[in-house]
């Protein structure tokens, strides 16, 4: 880990401005971020604190700004709600152990190079994950912007939220979906806004001119002023256990968004990252969260965006974020007192609208149904069963996604009963004409995946069923391996069993265009004892059938129709 890497190219000017932007925008934010995850608003701001200050230290990102999240918020509320009541002292114990967890999960990211498990969430499932949070933010949200009591699950919320639609306050919601009409507006017309902080101010001053308080109108109130204390979590090693599942969940989703918003904005704007040092460094973010009083951070894509709006060029903007968040619980905690919870919960109930990926959500539709139909099933389970499962369901299902595409990839015969792809015609005249008949007993075929345990079966059976089928008896069998990278032992013995009937019958395999890694395999096995490799395609329709080629993969033998 190089420090200081991501304060390489800083301008003291836009950075100090980017920095200022950002806070704007974080701190109405991170008042959300703390009631979603069941602490006081305060622990919000603390996420912006030390934590903010010690990535911009130790990561190689320039921009990516780091803080409270509402992904990472309710899966903080999932785990630490299954061991403690929400705002008693044991809550908050068990947040901080959990940040502490998750700090952990994150460094074993980084000694164990397994920063690859980012690419576990396919996109479509993120959007589905991503958009469930975003409707359990709004159920969860709309009865305290109505005024209206509400607890358990989210569909325990929506039911009494229907049903006591008769106990909405006026003025609560007016002054909500006043907040929501504002934020929306912004956020559409003029997106560099901090519109989350205009919409805050300007509908706590109404509610003050209306006196929102007289009107039933529940309000913030005081928040402790001053910095965070240090301070160690206390647990119990049963918790540990209990809350270890969903630490691990929150680190993959943490290095899921932060690696994919750290590449993409250094991709922008033409710097390198390291993924290894950016979770090092947010691991060590993370402790420092656990031991001020905050929770689980990560990396922010709107802050980050809006920084790289304003120009931001170095971590400095991480610092001044921190800076003017500092100030504000040093100097202005009394403003809180004015803020009406309607407000508040309005501003988290904006976010849950715009985390619902709308655009990606139609594209995959278009796209894909099945992965459609994945994202909208990972929606379903993160909105109304939990985060957490929500986020279990969206790792195995992009695993069981991604084996099933290897299970069945495309497959094409370019060869058969004298007959010749399109796709390989071209190569095999511009070697030269091939007398008449020469290709009725060849079968080209080509498998677009990995040859491996899951899929070799498949293959094997696929492959006969194709010679089966042909109306001249195959004699030389091409395997045509360019999109087949690798090859397991598993998918080596079916190339050698296929390898054993054809001899049998005085015919050959013939693998081609093979990967240095798959033909190693081959070698490893002794399976190129039963088969013939040859390094082009052009050739390998030349070949003989009379015998395979020597072992460790020599060239073809002599053409048949030479």
């Amino acid at each position: 880990m190089r420090p200081f890497e991501g304060l390489r190219g800083m301008n003291l000017r836009t950075d100090v401005i980017a920095g200022i932007t950002i806070a704007a925008i974080a701190i109405p934010e991170s008042l959300g971020y703390a009631k979603i995850a069941g602490m006081p608003i305060q622990a919000g701001l603390y996420c912006a604190l030390l934590p903010a200050v010690l990535f911009a230290l130790l990561g190689s990102s320039r921009q990516l700004v780091v803080g409270a999240d509402s992904a990472t918020a309710a899966l903080v509320a999932a785990g630490a709600g299954a061991v403690a009541a929400s705002g008693s002292s044991d809550y908050a114990s068990a947040v901080g152990v959990l940040g502490i967890l998750t700090a952990l999960f994150l460094m074993l990211v980084v000694l164990l190079r397994l920063d690859f498990l980012a690419d576990l969430i396919s996109r479509p499932v993120l959007a589905g994950f991503l958009s469930g949070v975003g409707v359990s933010l709004i159920i969860g949200n709309l009865p305290s912007v109505l005024g209206i009591p509400a607890s358990g699950s989210t569909w325990d919320k929506l039911v009494d939220t229907v049903t006591n639609l008769g106990s909405t306050v006026p003025a609560s919601a007016a002054l909500g979906f006043g907040t929501i009409a504002v934020m929306l507006l912004l956020e559409r017309k003029l997106p560099k806004l901090p519109a989350a902080l205009i919409a805050l101010v300007l509908l706590s001053v109404v509610g003050v001119v209306i006196g929102a308080a007289d009107r039933g109108v529940a309000m913030v109130g005081s928040i402790p002023a001053g910095l965070p204390t240090f301070a160690v979590p206390t647990f119990q090693a049963g918790e540990v256990a209990r809350m270890a599942a969903t630490a691990a969940s929150i680190a993959v989703v943490v290095l899921a968004q932060s690696a994919a918003v750290a590449r993409s904005f250094a991709l922008k704007n033409g710097y390198e990252v390291s993924v290894g040092q950016d979770m090092g460094a947010l691991s060590v973010a993370n402790l420092g969260s656990a031991f001020t009083g905050g929770f689980a951070i990560n990396g922010s894509p709107p802050r980050t965006a809006a920084g790289d709006g304003a120009h931001s060029s170095s971590q400095l903007v991480n610092i001044v974020m921190a800076v003017v968040v500092g100030l504000v619980l040093l100097f202005l905690t009394g403003l809180f007192e004015y803020i009406p919870s309607a407000v508040l919960d309005a501003v988290v109930l904006t976010i849950g609208i715009l985390l619902i990926k709308w655009a990606t959500l139609q594209e995959v539709r278009r796209s894909s149904t099945p992965e459609f139909l994945v994202a909208m099933l990972t929606l379903l389970v993160v909105a109304f069963v939990g985060v957490e499962q929500g986020i279990l369901l969206a790792i195995v299902i992009s695993l069981i996604d991604r084996l099933r595409r290897q299970y069945h990839p495309h497959s094409e015969v370019l060869v058969s009963d004298g007959e010749v792809a399109s796709r390989l015609a071209p190569r095999l005249v511009m070697r030269g004409e091939l007398p008449p008949g020469s290709l009725d007993d060849v079968l080209v075929f080509r498998f677009s995946a990995p040859l491996f345990f899951a899929n070799a079966t498949y293959f094997g059976d696929h492959v006969r069923e194709l010679m089966v089928q042909a109306t001249t008896p195959v004699r030389v069998l091409i395997l045509d391996c360019a999109a087949m990278e690798d090859i397991d032992y598993t998918g080596a013995q079916t190339l050698a069993e296929l390898g054993h009937e054809l001899a049998g019958v005085g015919g050959v395999v013939v693998v081609t265009e093979i990967s240095d890694e798959a033909l190693a395999m081959l070698r490893a096995t002794g399976v190129d004892a039963d088969i013939q490799v040859v390094p082009r395609i052009e050739d390998a329709v030349r070949v003989s059938p009379a015998a395979p080629s020597a072992p460790g993969g020599s060239g073809p033998s002599e053409p048949a129709n030479a």
